[in-house]
């Protein structure tokens, strides 16, 4: 019998105006090749997303470019560990 592990992350990202989370976003990073990535976007506070759009999805943006970042970093950590 092997030892089977399993590695998941999740990342969260808060898009906040004049103190006020008017969204989240949401990812779950796939570890391994049958797992999928997926991410959410909920919207707290229409008004404020109507009226701030612009910064909302700039902040979105930069959550998805976070969500590049650590996939690339957990997957080159992978590959390490397959390697050895």
């Amino acid at each position: 019998m092997a030892l089977t592990k399993e590695k998941q992350i999740t990342l969260v990202g808060h898009s906040t105006i004049n103190g006020t989370e008017v969204a989240r976003f949401n990812a779950q990073i796939a570890t391994d090749l049958t797992a999928q990535t997926t991410t959410n976007t909920y919207i707290y506070n229409q008004e404020l997303y109507r009226k701030n759009l612009k910064q909302v999805r700039d902040d979105s943006d930069e959550f998805r470019t976070y969500i590049r970042k650590q996939e690339d970093e957990a997957f080159s950590e992978m590959a390490t560990e397959t390697e050895e």
